[in-house]
């Protein structure tokens, strides 16, 4: 346990425990040598012998003198000198962990020793731990004893203050001249996590690429914060990037602390206070025009080497000049920028995201600790994660939740009101940036905050009603801004496209300033509604029919209360009218609190709103009200299944099976959880039941059979990929026999035929490897002649048009060759819209080859793997040709002994060469 008294004397209970542990190893090794030998000094590295002599001025009075003018170091040294370690430390530790655990503790004793340097929170717990690992080696129990003491005792009578002459003045090894404030971190649970950001960005700063670096983001992020680690890297760690100067300029005019939104004052206010706080840093005379102070730095630029100046919050700053400083610096000055918006230009953008979940954690259990709050900081990682993810991990968010917390208020109506208009911490972070975006971007962040899905760029255009430039503008302002995140994705024609996403943070509030603009949100809601409705209604329906949400099974009257006002929100949510439904759903909760159905309906809301998170919760609470109703379990995994949880889904829906194994929907559920993660006996034997049952619906028998044509021929190419073609095809033709049945059951679902063609591609595709031609032509020739009306179809059909003609140009039939040739340039290359372009390669080869009266046929006669050739010998003339492996389809990248002797088919090259050149080889 970590008392409040440590909390409160972080450095005090450092450097006694620090100096303690020197000072008692100091003692150790001086009786150890001691006992061991009769003059010691031999037996202690020279230099350290030496320097100990010119401090003292000559010999020692006694052993402890000598010891009384050594260094930290050099007690490791001494250690590893000779065979002293294996002789002081216990066994089961290695001598590169000794040496790692005092190099460590010599950095944390320098963090204490300099006044300007970090000391935190979660650096005491780094020096208690490796403290007492190297006691417990030493066997210095009088340091346990200590620390363990200091854990305990709330009475700092007995600690250590440090001394003056202990403290540096700069905590700087290697001389940087800087102008370093001390960072806030350093008072609020010290800095976490970031590690792959802080490597990023010193690599960008290594390169000569980026004279600027921006770090952006929205506010609250932790920008300041990384900027300062970084440069601290940058000093603790031996000035890798060779600077002379780092300049430190703050453009910040207020910060959030637990009291609110304070104003203050800013380093940096205009170009002529630029000048000043370079020229001030050099201790130069500051002369009175502005061109002479611009003469002065550019001097000062010249003199050095390679300065780094640090511009914070760089969106305030409305003087251009300062703007055109940082475009006209010299090579040897980089800059590293903190910004919600950033340059635009010439920067290196990196987009700094929410802490990860586990660093958030930890983050709120140390300030807890600096705040003094202890209960709070031990509480267990689950409790905390579903605070912390309730303000999106953002770092400021954290500190503010627990500062409250610190000043007496409840944590829960704290967390509450973060979303409120009149939060401290919505204002900080996004009111002054979404007040100075124009209108056109406003309109984007309202769409984003209102639509039930990420939209594509397309959508999203139409929906805000913006020409493209205008759209564009808007969009580029939004990034800058680090409101929205652009994400790329592979669409149905297997083109990139892009969506746009909001920050989570940002989301709820930018719903807030949709109600303040009825209007335009009412608008919008109708554009989005009008498209929504065109590209999902076949999702609705089928979200419907796997979930029986009418079913309340209320008994109470105020169970039957609270089951109108759901029904009431699951009507305003299919209106897309989310804010109404959330005000229903809570209502029902007031009327009847422990009515579980409401909480798992209210789940399924969150989930289609992409909050994870709360729905977990809701689906907790849920399932502790009723632990027996199977139609939670299986909601529950079919939330989980829809964030890709396919292990956390199955566990639910074994947990559904379990408690109603004859459900014919929860057997269906968990035969394909089971098909997806591969276990394919499992799912096989759910599904038959769920098609056995007593369910008398054509729509479920239908998706039954689809689910289960969909497993076998997923065990079908498992069994094809490890060469079990036999069992490969039954499968395949199960799956077609379930696609047959289907079809007698309602002919016009087109998932029915997705799954039948996928399911003869897949077997034509494995026979014609096999050269069981008949049955592979017999099963592609079904997919060709197939009505394709779906993306997938047309893709499954030309996959099979390919394969036919590539067969029949292999078994020389020009003409069956030229037919599908035909169908395929006919079906498809005469269809713009629909483009294959993992297909083209394959089609233009098949094109070349239409000439088939010039065709060759022979026989690799010898390879020349180095050079990447092989000979090969024309049958009716025994002419030889050289055919390079680039030659080959398809290409071959190392040439083998295996091909000699194998039969091609080829092309002839005309060349004005003496050898003949063959091209498009083909293996027979």
């Amino acid at each position: 346990m970590i008392t409040k008294m440590i909390i409160s004397n972080r450095r005090d209970v450092g450097y006694t425990i620090i100096s303690r542990f020197e000072e008692n190893f100091r003692l150790l090794l001086n009786n150890f040598l001691n006992r061991k030998y009769d003059s010691f000094y031999i037996y202690i590295p020279k230099g350290i012998v030496q320097k100990a002599k010119d401090r003292n001025n000559g010999d020692f009075e006694s052993s402890l003198d000598f010891f009384e003018n050594i260094d930290f170091p050099d007690l490791k040294e001494i250690t590893i000198f000779k065979d002293h370690f294996k002789l002081l430390i216990n066994e089961g530790f290695s001598k590169d962990d000794f040496i790692l655990y005092m190099d460590q503790l010599y950095d944390l004793r320098c963090k204490i020793a300099h006044i300007k340097g970090s000391f935190s929170s979660i650096d005491l717990e780094k020096l208690i731990e490796f403290t007492e690992i190297l006691s417990k080696k030493l066997q210095l129990k009088i340091i346990l004893d200590l620390i363990d003491n200091l854990k305990e005792n709330t009475n700092s009578d007995f600690l250590l203050t440090v001394p003056t002459d202990f403290y540096i003045d700069t905590y700087n090894k290697i001389g940087i001249i800087n102008n370093l404030p001390t960072p806030d971190y350093e008072y609020d649970g010290g800095f976490v996590g970031r590690d792959e950001d802080r490597k990023k960005i010193i690599q960008y700063l290594s390169s000569p690429k980026f004279p600027v670096v921006t770090i952006t983001g929205s506010g609250g992020v932790g920008k300041t914060a990384l900027s300062l680690r970084i440069i601290q890297d940058i000093l603790e760690e031996g000035n890798k990037l060779n600077l002379d100067t780092i300049v430190w300029l703050s453009a910040k005019e207020n910060k959030l602390s637990d009291l609110g939104i304070e104003d203050i004052e800013p380093s940096l206010k205009d170009f002529e206070e630029l000048l000043n706080i370079i020229i001030d840093m050099f201790d130069l005379p500051i002369l009175d025009s502005i061109e002479e102070k611009i003469i002065s730095v550019n001097k000062i630029f010249e003199i050095n080497e390679k300065i780094l100046i640090v511009v914070d919050n760089l969106e305030t700053i409305t003087d251009q000049r300062i703007i055109n400083f940082i475009y006209d610096a010299p090579l040897n000055v980089k800059f590293l920028i903190t910004s919600r918006k950033g340059l635009g230009q010439i920067e290196r953008r990196h987009e700094l995201r929410e802490l990860k979940q586990k660093e958030a954690v930890y983050l709120f259990r140390q300030i807890a600790k600096d705040k003094g709050l202890i209960k709070l900081s031990q509480l267990k990682d689950e409790i905390i994660s579903k605070y912390v993810e309730k303000v999106s991990n953002y770092p400021l968010a954290i500190k503010w939740v627990v500062g409250q917390v610190a000043r007496g208020k409840d944590i829960n109506s704290i967390i509450d009101k973060i979303n409120t208009s009149d939060s401290d911490i919505s204002k900080f972070c996004f009111d002054e940036i979404y007040s100075s975006l124009n209108e056109n971007s406003q309109k984007i962040l309202l769409t984003l905050s209102l639509v039930e899905k990420i939209p594509t760029a397309t959508v999203l255009q139409y929906v805000v009603e913006l020409n493209e430039d205008d759209f564009e503008d808007a969009i580029e302002e939004l990034i800058l801004s680090s409101l929205v995140i652009p994400e790329q994705y592979q669409n149905d024609n297997n083109e990139i496209s892009t969506k746009y996403s909001l920050l989570p943070l940002t989301k709820s509030f930018i719903r807030i300033q949709a109600s303040k603009t009825l209007d335009l949100r009412e608008k919008l809601k109708y554009r989005i509604n009008e498209v929504e409705h065109t590209i999902t209604a076949s999702e609705i329906a089928k979200k419907e029919y796997k979930h029986s949400l009418y079913n309340y099974g209320a008994k109470t009257d105020e169970e039957k209360v609270a089951t109108i006002l759901a029904q009431n929100a699951f009507q305003k949510y299919q209106n897309d009218d989310y804010e109404g439904a959330l005000e229903e759903y809570k209502r029902a909760i007031k009327t009847a609190p422990n009515f579980a159905p409401v909480y798992r309906n209210w789940a399924l809301m969150e989930a289609y709103e992409d909050h994870l998170s709360e729905a977990d919760s809701l689906m907790e609470k849920a399932a502790t009200l009723d632990k027996h109703d199977p139609q939670i379990f299986l909601i529950w995994g079919n939330i989980k299944r829809k964030s890709t949880r396919h292990i956390d889904a199955l566990s639910k829906y074994k947990i559904a099976h379990d408690l109603s194994p004859e459900d014919p929907i929860i057997l269906n559920a968990y035969g394909q959880a089971q098909c997806r993660l591969g276990n394919y006996e499992e799912a096989e034997d759910l599904l038959s039941k769920a098609l056995e049952s007593k369910f008398d619906s054509i729509k479920h028998n239908v998706i039954c059979k689809t689910s289960l044509a969909e497993n076998y021929v997923n065990w079908g190419d498992s069994l094809y990929k490890n060469k079990n073609y036999k069992d490969a095809e039954d499968k395949y033709n199960e799956a077609l026999r379930n696609c047959f049945s289907a079809i007698s059951d309602n002919s016009k679902d087109p998932k029915i035929y997705n799954v039948l063609n996928k399911s003869n591609l897949r077997k034509g595709t494995m026979l014609l490897e096999r050269k069981e031609y008949p049955k592979a032509i017999e099963a592609l020739s079904n997919v060709a002649n197939s009505q394709a009306y779906t993306n997938k179809q047309l893709s499954y059909k030309l996959n099979s048009l390919l394969n036919l003609a590539e067969h029949y140009i292999n078994s020389n039939d020009e003409i069956q060759f030229k037919r599908y040739m035909g169908r395929i340039h006919r079906e498809f290359k005469g269809t713009p819209q629909i483009k294959y372009p993992n297909f083209n390669d394959r089609y233009t080869i098949l094109q070349e080859n239409l000439d088939l009266e010039n065709l060759k046929y022979g026989k690799i006669s010898r390879i020349n793997a180095e050079k990447g050739f092989a000979i090969i010998t024309e049958n009716e003339t025994d002419e030889t040709y050289l055919g390079h492996r680039s030659k080959f389809i398809p290409k071959i990248e190392i040439l083998f002994d295996s091909i000699i002797n194998k039969d091609v088919v080829f092309k002839k090259l005309e060349s004005d060469f003496d050898k003949m050149h063959a091209y498009n080889i083909r293996f027979l």
